[in-house]
Parts: C-alpha cells; structure tokens; sequence
C-alpha cells in the first residue's frame, strides 16, 4: 500500500516582485532549521528559482506545469495530468534518503496567471495537486486598501476552481505603526475566511537577490554573496513558523536542529533510475553543463534513463571533446552569450564537435544550446561558434519571444514523425529569449524544425534549423510534454550508432573528416 504523500503548501501573491522567492527561501531554510525535510518545487518553466530552491533545501527542486505536461490536449479542470503526476513521484521519492516532511511549491507571477483561462498557472496547479496556498501581499504603499486586496484574491473563483489557502503574510511593511494599521484593517476578512495571519516581512534590511535579463543571477554565482541560513532566521524572527505548520497538520519539532552547511554545490537532478528501452543497445548521451549550459531541467536526464539511455555530462567551456562513446549530444540553454569569448577560445572542444557532426553524430541544441551550435554570435562585437548550423544571431537588450508554445516536428528528422500510420508527435514548451537570427530566411541546404502554435492555438511562424542531424531551436522542451519527441530523439541516435540495421533518410552529411 502506497504511502500519501507528505502535507505540502504553494507560495503565491497578486503579481512578480512580490519577494516570493524570498520568503520562499527563507520559509524553506526555516523549516531546515528545526530539523524538517523539506522538498522544494517551482511553478512554470523558470531554470534559476528551481536551483535556488534546490540550494535552500538540499535537494533537487522541480519544475511544475500542468499545461505542459499535457501535450494535444485541453484543460481538463481537476484532472491530474499523467505528466505531473510522475513529476510530483519524483520529487517526493525517497531514493535512499530521508523522507520528506513536507513540500514547499514557489509560484511564478500572480495566482490567477497563466495561458488562456490560467492554464498552467500556480492557482490550477494548487487545485490539481491539493496544496493550500500560503498569499503573500506586497504592503508597501499600502494602508486599509489591504483589505480589498486580500478579500478579492481569497474570494475570486477561477475556471480551475478557487483554491484552498493556508494563511497569509505581508511583505514589505514598514515599522511597527505600519503593522498595526494593516492587522487592523486585514482582522475582519481573515476573521470571516478562518485565516491565519502569518507575519509581516519587513522591507528595512529585506535581502534582495540579484537579477539580470533572463531573470535572476544563477543561484552558484549569487549563492556566494548570500547566507541562506541568515535568510532562514529573518523568515522565522518576522514569521510565526509553528503557526504555519499547525495550519498544515505538523507539529513543531521539540528540538531545533542546528542548519545543515549548504554544500558545495546542491543536487541539480533527480536520481536515475534505468528503464526498459527493449533493445540492448543503450545510447550515451552527452548533456552540456556548466556556467553557460545550466538551464536544464533537472527531471530530463531520468527521463532519459527511464526511455534508455546513458546520460553523462560534459563542458563545453573547460573540456576538449565531449565524453567518448556519445551516440548524442544535448545542449539546453544557459547563458551562452555571457561565455561567448570563452566558448569561442575553446578550439578543441569546437573542432571535435565539427568532426563528430560530420560523421552524422545526432546534435540538439535549444535556446541558448541553439545559440552555440551557431556559426557567430553579435553581442559587443562578434563571437565564432560551433558553426555546426549556418545561422548567425544578435542580442540587443530587446526581448524576442515568451511564452508557451505546442509543436509538432517537421517531416524528414525524426524516425517515428517519418511513419505516417503513428499519430503525430506532440510537444510543449516555452520560448524566453533576446536573442533573434540575423537573418529571418534560413539559408539553402537547411529545413525548419518545427510547426508552432501558442497556447491559445495561434499558428506561428516554423521554428528552428536541421542540417543533417545537427539540430537546434528557441524551444526549450518540458520533459514530461515531450516523452514521444525524446523516445524518437533516442531511436535517430540508435540509427546512427546503426546505419546497416538503420537506414537514414536525412540526405548528405558535411565533407569533414571523422575523429
């Protein structure tokens, strides 16, 4: 018989720079302090919370979306998609560790927000997987207004169902006259909802996490200049801790335990378990990771391992070549653009992947990935690349493309979307980039990737580049709502480790010599 699943809760508020992950960080640390396991998860495609989050509690952190897990299908309220389901197992198996005590989700934007209706957003998520939402309300500025603020979100009943809350916190308050006034005017709706009020988060000496572009500055190189257990200790100095666990069912620890050391570098992906491909044969597949390849999410390589693969890891910045025995290589995104001259420098590492493509080696790149598989990169001045795909990008502070995105591969790269008696093959994901192609046609001898609609079912342009095997895109796939594409990914490499048993459809290879 199945154990249920710890007691969890979702961190949301009205809008971003609320400082939810803030007090997310600091909930989780807290927690960590007195001696609770804790599991830690992020609404939506974002890559930097999930490994802050992994850092405060020493585990790896997913990454949630009940509209991306769903591929070719329409919102179903209160369905748990299949996707999430096997997302939510992995986050909370035991893999030999303790078991968690609880589970803290970070929401993305605001409650309500999301694709069209909300889909995917932190409020379905919160009716699909029952977790009570703890609302954070950004005060400042504020005085009895606060009222109509928290009425309105406690009340408001969204197509997925109004969710369940916890208690609420208020952040960014001023003194201790500030509080008094926002307790007074918050008393009457709290009281009529049965609703604790957790706290105030002061703005006075409020730690603040650095940001650029994409968002946040990666949790290794921010995590340098901030104390997470410094954060734990402010959360639980302005926060009643014991309150908020009893409102979750658990009990306060008698005996605090002193914070665990956070170590050198947290655990970025869930435990590998290897699954039955049917064949014998089991593919290595090299993933770049480093400072300039970090955005992966850290459910792909057991994805990879479940459909029967080897995934090993690699740098494309320090390393001369990838890993021997690569029957493919993946590259996510990152931040390629902040490594260019690096990447550049690296001639070793560029001219073994220029030779392992000419011998018809699979390649996938996205987003950032995409960038470095390209041949120039123009960010204050102009950057060689791989060269592997003959397309040339620029950055200029302009946003190029968000949002989430459903695809289906073109004809001719894949081998189970070249059998025209299988259903399609379905993908989701998101696009987030400022990076866009010199040049909006690509260039003879090269074919699109992908058929491209957005959530709302909108066609867009055909996304992407192939040459050969050698592929790459703005698209950065969710896992769990691109199983069929990966399946397929991995079956292209079986046909190139195995040409005679495999014959290819994918037309001439470049004239470049074979390691």
């Amino acid at each position: 018989m199945k154990r249920p699943f710890p007691p969890g809760l979702l961190v949301a508020a009205p809008a971003s720079s609320a400082g939810k992950t803030v007090a997310t960080l600091g909930l989780i640390r807290a927690l960590r302090g007195v001696g609770l396991e804790v599991r830690a998860a992020k609404t939506g495609p974002d890559f930097i919370d999930t490994a802050f989050l992994a850092a405060a509690s020493d585990a790896p952190a997913a990454n949630l979306d009940a509209w991306m897990c769903a591929p070719g299908r329409k919102r179903r309220p209160r369905r748990l998609p299949a996707g999430l389901g096997r997302l939510r197992g992995r986050l909370l198996a035991e893999d030999g560790a303790r078991r968690p005590d609880l589970w803290v989700v970070e929401g993305a934007m605001g409650l309500y927000d999301g694709g069209p209706d909300g889909s995917g957003g932190a409020a379905e998520l919160a009716a699909l997987l029952d977790l009570p939402v703890l609302l954070l309300l950004n005060v400042r500025g504020m005085g009895q207004s606060v009222a109509a603020l928290a009425e309105g979100f406690l009340r408001h009943t969204p197509r997925a169902g109004r969710p369940r809350f916890l208690g609420l916190i208020c952040t960014q308050s001023g003194g201790a006259g500030h509080e008094k006034l926002l307790r007074e005017a918050l008393a009457p709706v709290l009281r009529k909802e049965k609703l604790p009020l957790l706290g105030f988060l002061p703005r006075a000496d409020a730690p603040v996490i650095p940001s650029r572009h994409l968002g946040l500055v990666e949790a290794a190189e921010a995590l340098a200049c901030l104390d997470l257990d410094s954060l734990g200790r402010w959360f639980a100095a302005h926060c009643d801790v014991a309150a908020l666990l009893r409102a979750l069912g658990l009990a306060m620890p008698c005996k605090a335990a002193a914070p665990e050391a956070i170590p050198a570098a947290a655990p970025a992906f869930f435990p590998r378990r290897a699954g039955r491909s049917g064949r014998a044969f089991r593919p290595r597949i090299g993933i770049a990771r480093d400072a300039a390849f970090s955005f992966c999410y850290a459910d792909l390589p057991a994805l990879l391992a479940e459909l029967g693969a080897e995934p090993v890891f690699f740098s494309p910045l320090v390393d001369t070549a990838p890993p021997e025995g690569c029957a493919g290589l993946y590259f996510p995104g990152g931040y390629p653009e902040l490594h260019a001259e690096a990447l550049a420098a690296n001639a070793p590492m560029l001219a073994a992947l220029r030779a392992l493509a000419a011998c018809g080696l699979p390649i996938y790149g996205e987003c950032g990935g995409y960038i470095y598989l390209m041949r120039e990169l123009e960010l204050e001045g102009r950057h060689k690349l791989a060269g592997l795909l003959p397309l040339a990008c620029r950055m200029d502070g302009r946003l190029a493309a968000l949002g989430y995105r459903e695809a289906r591969p073109l004809p001719g790269w894949l081998p189970e979307a070249r059998e025209k008696e299988k259903p399609p093959i379905l993908v989701r994901g998101h696009e987030f980039h400022y990076a866009r192609l010199s040049s909006p046609d690509l260039p003879p001898g090269s074919e699109p990737l992908w058929r491209v609609t957005d959530a709302a079912g909108n066609v867009r342009p055909p996304e992407g580049c192939r040459v050969g095997r050698v592929a790459g895109s703005w698209l950065h796939l969710f896992p769990e709502g691109s199983r069929r594409f990966w399946k397929a990914w991995l079956e292209l490499t079986r046909e190139a480790a195995h040409p005679d048993t495999s014959p290819s459809a994918l037309g001439p290879r470049p004239e470049l010599p074979c390691p």
